[in-house]
């Protein structure tokens, strides 16, 4: 059941056959002719097969029996049926009429889901978890919803009924069963929709044929003729047109079954405007008909002589058998004789052909010489899919890579994580659990069967990178997550996939005999290849393998890292190269030297039936010959290695076994091997570096200290780089949602790249066109580039699902479909098609990618000469403004770091105050232990240092080499808390420094404080010196009444008196001036007309004599009321 993919209900479609018991296999005539009590005892596993044609089938029923298909699936001893309340069924997600329907009734569901959500409220729950005991709750169960078993009840329980199987077997035989009854309803349903022509069956219609027909050429006959009449002599009748209508022959009426209801679709109204229409044709029929035109008959018969003949033996059987079959004394009507054809009718089968109309031939070519293209949308057909729940769960595709000798065949590894998954913090993983009790599954699957895989292959640790040898394909090869480096051999497993072994009646009683004797043996599966063997930890690299690359068979590499081509061509090397993410670059030689003597000693004493299966690969001792050490994490490597193609055999080999057909492999070798490759980064970056190579004995490592940076386009990790295998010049990198294309001795800027609407996690180039590559999203969308066709936006984006895809590989021969592979996130490979335009090459294709390319470069040549130039006209200018920027940037920095360095001082000194109290609290508790005590605690501080460094000697860790390496995140991290503390700062002092802005823009009024002081003091002294209001009123009056020479002072001359009293206050006290002395000065220069005051001149004239007015009566009143207005002027 584990093995069983999760699918939609309904939709359970396979072409395997389950192994059935014996005898329970039944062909139609065993069911036919057994009796009808036997047949509904015994079980029906009968097989639908597709007859070869529906002439032949005259009651489907015969073929396949929908109803002992449910009978024995409800029979079977494992069925449990049960009610399932709405509840349960939304938690199961098996809604009726959403999740499930009578149409497609079955789901797989957890055991676990099943238990908790369903066996809770069935009463016989004891029962059932007795019959699922040992069950794995990861396991899937087989459940069906069931009408059936209520249909009959008028009163059925509360919920809806359904099926499911406690036996993993009996779940097996189930969806075989459903397999033949979805295959038989589709091909009833194909069978409704379209009909095919058959055979004509005369009703009588023949005599019709019989009238006068002119005929341009008979034979001459002597015709005597005696007769009393007088002879007449037939006019002459020429031919006219005989429409279809007038007769009732010729005229065909397909008309659909009447249980066929049809859904009408409306066609979607499409606004965007139409650039090109097809002619206008008015002609009255555009296309020839595929019946002769002057024939009276518009359709071809086509029976055989044989059909002609008569079996008059077969006439008699069947008049006999109804007569039999007729009740005695009943009339039995004589079968009717077929009518005698004439010899014109006869003339006439032996001519035609009946019913060969095409209502399907494109006629196009037939009233037209022109070529025409027709555009389709491309789109990709899945077909298969190799996942294994039980050993894959919860993990993602990591490493996959093409059996070199046999087409279908697929080693894919699996890894809880790779370089474009996404970990969440809030998953807790127990690292040593996982290491310890979970499989690292390895495994080989073929295109004959995508239900089970062929091979296991063995893993201590997970595999990252997987490569067979291209130059031994029995050689497996697996790039460990700790650096370590796995061979398998298969010593030729491959090739007996499918073998089957038949064994004679003697041969099977022997073998069952000798298992008897030997049932205290250990079975050893034959699917499972155990590891010939592994690179020591010691000098394998420290992070996980990334990548394989494999060097042409005439290059080798020296223990001091120098390349060289050997001459001499008998000579074969096996070298690869691996990347790790530590930053490590190995170079292996997969013809190193063996183990040591006594190993081989040991096996040669052995006896030769021990040692016939084991591999040769056993006694070798894999280990880098040279090692590169880059200071960056790398994802990939562009070098001169060896790309592949295949060599098909000819088509009727593929077609005897289009799964698994040998090919060859063969390796487009380069003609020599720089020390010098491209490197891509986790860190971003892609870089040429070189390699010099040592000169004495020692380590065979060099570190790289100094390499070429290509330009900065990712915005993220480069997870992949891939080299087109056509143009070796040419490779792609992806990094986040960048796509960028390089030439390799061109770094100054990509050829193009483009930014994508999401993460980026794989990329292939195609192996049949040169300017296609494929794209995989991590939102589950598939992208196809044809750069020639367009580099601005992909040709095709497929769908393919909602998760991260994590790879992509085509299958290299293109027979007889081109087959792409993806691994997406439910652990699983999926195998499809891809449309033909991505198969076949374009005419001259290569050379146009090639032109494409060197045009590219050559425009953006142009373009950095022309910065150049720019740069040296504006070289002043430029310099300046990087000084400038350079400047301002070191006195931020080190404004920054002074902040820092302050808090970091004062947090000290807060430290410190602290710590006092705190060391003597930490003391205390030493203090007050006994001597026993305080050597205890003494002696876990002495074991947790030793432990520690067990620990990191056991991990190859050196705490020096750890600090180094740490140092720069630790760095990081500190200068990452003291940019969020001088952000924390910037903000705590925003305000201040907003008020110091404002008042260097807006100044505060700054008053003289010492002035205001003495008019204060003086005012407060006047006003204590100064007498009362009513002394002062009655002052007032008695001078006024006193006053003699009051009656002639003149109005003005008192206004002009209290102005000049006024302006003497106003000078004493320090008053605001500033308006008066400017109306002075404009009276004084005659300007005062000119000012504008905001009214008109009106107004003006008005209001001046408002005021004489007022001065004439102001000059008549009293005195008292004068002295009043002017105290009040005054004041």
């Amino acid at each position: 059941m584990s093995t069983v993919e999760t699918e939609p209900p309904g939709k359970m479609e396979g072409d395997a056959d389950f192994d059935l018991p014996a005898g329970e296999l039944e062909t139609q005539e065993g069911v036919a002719g057994a009796p009808l009590s036997s047949r509904r005892n015994k079980p029906y596993f009968k097989k639908f097969k597709e007859p070869d044609s529906d002439e032949e089938v005259a009651d489907p029923r015969a073929l396949f029996s929908v109803q002992d298909s449910w009978r024995t699936l409800m029979s079977l001893p494992s069925c449990q049926k049960v009610m399932v309340s709405d509840k349960v069924q939304k938690i199961l997600k098996i809604e009726v009429g959403i999740n499930v329907t009578q149409e497609f009734p079955w789901k797989q569901v957890q055991f676990k889901d099943l238990r908790d959500a369903l066996f809770d409220e069935l009463e016989n729950s004891a029962e059932l978890l007795k019959k699922f005991k040992n069950f794995n709750p990861d396991f899937y169960v087989l459940l069906g919803f069931c009408p059936l078993l209520t249909e009959q009840d008028d009163d059925p329980p509360e919920g809806d009924p359904f099926i499911f199987y406690s036996s993993i077997k009996e779940s097996k035989m189930a969806m075989s069963i459903i397999q033949n009854m979805e295959h038989f309803d589709r091909w009833r349903m194909q069978r409704r929709l379209r009909k095919k022509p058959r055979r004509w069956v005369s009703h009588g219609t023949d005599e019709e044929m019989t009238i006068l027909v002119e005929r341009f050429k008979d034979e001459p006959i002597d015709v005597e003729i005696q007769s009393v009449y007088p002879i007449q002599m037939p006019r002459h009748i020429a031919f006219d047109y005989r429409m279809t209508k007038d007769v009732r022959d010729g005229v065909i009426e397909l008309l659909p079954n009447e249980n066929i209801k049809w859904d009408n679709v409306t066609k979607k109204r499409i606004t965007v405007s139409v650039q090109s229409a097809p002619p206008k044709i008015d002609q009255e029929q555009q296309t020839n008909p595929t019946f002769p035109s002057n024939a009276w008959s518009q359709y071809l018969y086509e029976i055989d002589d044989e059909d002609l003949e008569l079996d008059e033996s077969e006439v008699d059987e069947e008049e006999e058998k109804r007569k039999a079959q007729a009740k005695p004394g009943t009339y039995v009507e004589p079968v009717k004789p077929p009518p005698e054809m004439s010899a014109q009718i006869e003339m006439l089968l032996n001519t035609l052909d009946f019913n060969q109309i095409d209502s399907y031939r494109d006629d196009y070519t037939l009233i037209s010489n022109r070529q025409v293209v027709q555009y389709t949308n491309p789109y990709l057909q899945e077909f298969l899919c190799f996942a294994n729940i039980s050993k894959s769960n919860k993990r993602f595709v990591a490493g996959y890579d093409w059996y070199p000798t046999l087409s279908g065949l697929i080693a894919v590894s699996y890894a809880f994580s790779t370089q474009v998954t996404i970990n969440e913090a809030s998953n807790r993983v127990d690292y040593v659990q996982r290491a310890v009790l979970e499989p690292n599954p390895v495994l080989l699957w073929s295109f004959s069967d995508n239900l089970n895989y062929k091979l296991e292959f063995e893993a201590p640790i997970e595999s990252t990178a997987l490569t067979f040898c291209p130059f031994n394909g029995d050689i497996l090869i697996g790039g460990c997550k700790n650096g370590q480096v796995i061979l398998w051999d298969m010593q030729g497993r491959c090739e007996k996939l499918d073998e089957e072994e038949y064994l004679t009646a003697a041969q099977a009683k022997y073998r069952v005999m000798i298992g008897e004797f030997l049932n205290w043996t250990i079975d050893i599966e034959d699917n499972v290849v155990t590891p010939a063997t592994m690179s020591m930890l010691e000098t394998s690299p420290k992070g996980a393998i990334t990548a394989f690359y494999w060097l042409a068979r005439s290059i080798y590499l020296s223990p001091f890292g120098k390349v060289y081509n050997d001459p001499d061509t008998r000579v074969h090397h096996k070298f690869f190269v691996t990347c790790a993410f530590d930053g490590t670059i190995s170079f292996w030689d997969l013809d190193g030297k063996g183990k040591g003597g006594k190993e081989k000693m040991r096996n040669k004493m052995l006896p030769k039936a021990l040692t016939q299966n084991e591999s040769p690969l056993k006694s070798l001792n894999i280990k880098p010959t040279y090692n590169l050490y880059f200071p960056e994490p790398l994802t990939g490597i562009i070098a001169d290695t060896s790309c592949f193609s295949t060599l098909t055999p000819v088509s009727k080999l593929i077609l005897a076994n289009p799964s698994n057909y040998p090919i060859k492999t063969i390796a487009k070798d380069p003609p020599t091997m720089r020390q010098s490759m491209i490197v891509s980064t986790f860190y971003g970056h892609v870089s040429r570096i070189d390699w010099q190579g040592t000169y004495a004995e020692g380590e065979p490592t060099e570190t790289i200290n100094a390499s070429i940076p290509f330009a900065m386009v990712h915005d993220g990790p480069v997870v992949m780089v891939k080299k087109n295998p056509f143009y070796p010049e040419l490779f792609a990198s992806i990094g986040r949602t960048i796509l960028a294309i390089w030439k390799e001795d061109y770094n100054y800027s990509p050829i193009f790249w483009r930014k994508r609407a999401c993460d980026l996690t794989a990329v292939a180039w195609s192996e049949t066109r040169p300017a296609v590559l494929y794209l995989t999203r991590i939102d589950g969308i598939l992208e196809a580039w044809d750069i020639l066709a367009r580099d601005d936006d992909a040709c095709l984006t497929e769908i393919l699902g909602g998760g991260i895809i994590t790879g992509i590989t085509e299958h290299r021969p293109s027979l007889p479909h081109k087959i792409l592979g993806i691994g997406d996130y439910n652990s699983s490979i999926r195998m499809v098609k891809l449309p033909h335009t991505f198969d076949v090459p374009l005419p001259n294709e290569l050379q146009k990618l090639m032109n494409y390319v060197l045009k590219e470069e050559r425009r953006k040549v142009g373009i950095q000469a022309w910065e150049q130039k720019y740069y040296e006209l504006n070289k002043d200018i430029i310099e300046a403004k990087r000084e400038a920027e350079a400047e301002t940037r070191k006195e931020m920095e080190r404004l920054e770091r002074e902040e820092q360095f302050a808090t970091r001082k004062k947090g000290a000194k807060s430290g410190e105050e602290g710590a006092g109290g705190e060391e003597q609290t930490a003391k205390k508790p030493h203090s007050g232990l006994n001597y026993n005590e305080r050597m205890a605690v003494l002696w876990d501080e002495l074991n947790l240092n030793r432990m520690m460094t067990i620990l990191m000697s056991r991990k190859q860790m050196d705490p020096e080499k750890l600090a180094r390496e740490t140092a720069l995140e630790k760095e990081r991290h500190a200068y990452e808390a003291a940019k969020k503390k001088s952000h924390s700062d910037v903000l705590a002092r925003l305000e201040h420094d907003i008020a110091a802005i404002r008042s260097r823009i807006l100044p505060a009024e700054i008053s003289d404080m010492q002035r205001s002081e003495m008019i204060q003091q003086r005012v407060k002294r006047e006003v204590e010196n100064a007498d009362t209001y009513e002394q002062v009123c009655k002052d007032s009056f008695e001078i006024l009444e006193s006053f003699e020479d009051f009656k002639p002072i003149d109005y003005i001359e008192f206004l002009e008196r209290g102005r000049q009293r006024r302006r003497l206050l106003d000078q004493s006290l320090g008053g605001n001036t500033d308006r008066l002395r400017w109306y002075e000065d404009r009276v004084r220069l005659g300007e005062l007309g000119e000012c504008q005051f905001g009214y008109e001149s009106v107004h003006n004239s008005q209001a001046e004599a408002s005021s004489q007015q007022d001065l004439v009566v102001v000059a008549s009143k009293s005195g008292s009321d004068i002295v009043a207005e002017a105290d009040e002027f005054e004041g």
